[in-house]
């Protein structure tokens, strides 16, 4: 049975590694309930009202020098269309006798989950391709801002990126990043379904974290156009499994007709110098393809609100975004 506070709806849990959790609470709310917050929390335990509500998780040391790192990389990246909001860092005195100690991020909350699992739960009912372009686009705006930043992401991974209205992305969940002069200079930190085959240690490398972590955006460039998890067609498969074929020197399978294609081989022959390069590449395409073949309603909708929103960055007054329907998320 659920503990009191979470089946009274004053609690949520949102995801939960070995690491932190990511839960809301009734706290701003205009419903009195958590499932309505408008913002979530990050930290290394459950925090509602003062007290560790379903019980002890991480030190409170431990998720003060967590929270504060990860709140720092935010603050290093700033505001921008496609990085989550961060909101607060929260503080409090969590026990008697000791200076107050940061317990959690507060940050944006995303209606619609994050875009791995849109992908696992629309299988059969993919988005147009112009959409799944525009996506891709989208999260490499995200991933190239992040660079120009002089950060690296770290976790680059569509587990990251979190899902608003009409497919609109964000990234987030920057605790295993850094800044690229302070990041290992021989492990990268990716799921290893991002990692480049050819070794039974997928994440150590020799080539360079930033070529690295292109690599790793070619895998998620191809994860959106090919709306499939890379090594697992249709069902998640065993991280041993993964390895296995990575020790093959398999590469994920890129389908005959994908217009992303060329971009996605050349972040993986370390081709792309910076993620800036595959964004130009990702643009040019798409204006190709707008060129001769505009389908699809709802990629349409996708370009007028992206382009709305950067319209809001050059003029003083607000342009309002219109109305459309919620991404079809099961």
């Amino acid at each position: 049975m659920p503990p009191q506070l979470i089946e009274d709806g004053m609690i949520q849990i949102l995801g939960q590694t070995a690491n932190s959790v990511v839960y809301a609470v009734e706290d701003d709310s205009k419903t009195g309930r958590a499932k309505d917050s408008l913002s979530v929390l990050k930290g290394g335990t459950v925090w509602y009202r003062g007290r560790e509500a379903l019980g002890p998780g991480k030190s409170a040391e431990e998720s003060d020098e967590m929270v504060r790192k990860e709140a720092e990389i935010y603050k290093a990246l700033g505001k921008h269309d496609r990085i989550l909001s961060f909101l607060a860092l929260e503080i409090a005195n969590i026990d008697e006798g000791i200076e107050p100690k940061a317990w959690a991020l507060r940050l944006e909350r995303a209606p619609h989950g994050h875009l791995r699992d849109c992908i696992m739960s629309n299988q059969g009912n993919p988005p147009d391709g112009q959409t799944r372009l525009e996506i891709a686009i989208q999260f490499v705006e995200g991933v190239a801002h992040i660079h120009q930043r002089n950060v690296i992401w770290g976790d680059l991974s569509t587990r990251n990126a979190l899902l608003f209205d009409d497919y609109r992305v964000k990234l987030g969940d920057f605790a295993d990043s850094d800044m690229l002069d302070k990041y290992f200079d021989d492990w990268y930190g990716c799921e290893v379904r991002y990692c480049q085959p050819g070794s039974g240690k997928p994440n150590n490398h020799i080539v360079g974290t930033m070529n690295r972590e292109i690599f790793a955006l070619g895998t998620a460039i191809y994860e959106i156009t090919e709306w499939k998890v890379p090594y697992s067609p249709q069902i998640e498969v065993s991280e041993d499994e993964v390895i296995a074929a990575l020790v093959d020197g398999k590469l994920p399978e890129i389908a005959s007709g994908n217009p992303a294609e060329a971009v996605i081989r050349c972040c993986w022959q370390y081709k792309y110098k910076s993620s800036q390069q595959a964004l130009d590449d990702l643009q040019k395409l798409r204006g190709n393809l707008m060129g001769y073949n505009i389908s699809g309603v709802q990629s349409l909708k996708l370009l007028l609100i992206n382009g709305l929103e950067r319209m809001k960055g050059f003029f003083p007054w607000n342009v309002a975004t219109p109305a459309t329907p919620a991404i079809p998320v099961t």
